[in-house]
């Protein structure tokens, strides 16, 4: 009876009450929908109006889910994801393309690379709504792995059996320094800047390392920093060395407000990764011809 009941609903209560579900509060549905947390108890409270039942009880630990709720939960995310191919499907026959596509990127891409293809996307899916969201590798493949983002474009291959990734730009990594006494030292002797873990600059140091035949641990940390420009400006104060993306450094260099004690071996890989069959792949797939377009 609740599944017949469910198609006739306003799809964003049924999306609104999922991420509830999967989330496990109203504050962090809230806050991943960018609504207030009044907002998502009135669609939950809607929700339950239009289907005549209790959904979510709150307790002490948290939220739980009511048999009518379990049932809603799983038979509304097929419901959902039914919905959001339909829709798709209808938006590309009429050369229309519209949506919330929810794009991750890590530090350098959302820099460097990722703004020529927002232009472009924009300019040729003018109704395509686009939802960026900035962190480091791990955090932003980690949310599309959980559905939580649509497309990602990060510096860290990604492990995921289901995920697809296509090898974008690429990029150098560099030792900087403005203390000339540590070019000749051995970069073990000498104190570093880094960034956090699970960070691809941080991931692609620690392998270059290694292919060097030092040791990732045995590294002097004097500082762990998960932005960039923080980072720049305590190497420029003589505060350590730090390893960072060529692209982040031109300037700096040029004006030589510091300098390249050393250059990684190996080039860093950019990746744009997105998820076999997802719900919203008319989108993703509008991007990825986007992004991969030639310049």
């Amino acid at each position: 009876m609740i599944f017949k009941q469910v198609i006739g609903l306003d799809m964003k209560y049924l999306e609104t009450f999922i991420r509830v579900c999967e989330l496990g509060s109203f504050t962090a549905a809230a806050d991943a929908m960018n609504i207030s947390q009044p907002g998502v108890s009135k669609q939950i409270g809607r929700l339950q109006a239009n289907l005549g039942v209790t959904l979510l009880r709150r307790e002490d630990n948290g939220i739980k889910l009511t048999e009518a709720g379990r049932e809603v939960y799983t038979n509304g995310k097929k419901i959902l994801a039914m919905w959001n191919k339909l829709s798709d499907a209808c938006h590309s026959v009429s050369n229309q393309l519209s949506g919330l596509l929810r794009i991750g990127a890590s530090t350098i891409p959302a820099k460097y690379l990722l703004p020529r293809i927002l232009i472009n996307v924009h300019s040729t899916y003018p109704h395509l709504e686009l939802s960026v969201n900035v962190a480091d590798s791990r955090h932003i493949l980690d949310s599309l792995y959980r559905g939580w983002m649509d497309v990602a474009y990060v510096g860290t291959k990604p492990e995921h059996p289901g995920a697809h990734y296509i090898p974008m730009a690429a990029d150098k990594l560099v030792v900087i320094s403005n203390r000339p006494e540590w070019s000749d030292r051995d970069l073990q002797d000498c104190p570093f800047i880094l960034r956090e873990t699970g960070s691809g600059t941080r991931t692609a140091f620690e392998q270059a390392l290694s292919a060097m035949g030092l040791m990732p641990d045995k590294v002097k940390c004097a500082a762990e920093v998960s932005d960039t420009g923080l980072i720049l400006q305590l190497v420029e104060a003589g505060m350590g060395l730090a390893v960072v993306s060529s692209l982040d450094v031109e300037d700096l260099i040029q004006q030589g407000r510091i300098k390249v004690v050393q250059e990684l071996p190996a080039e860093r890989q950019f990746y744009l990764v997105f998820m076999r069959d997802s719900s919203s792949q008319a989108l993703i797939d509008a991007f990825v011809q986007s992004a991969t377009a030639p310049v």
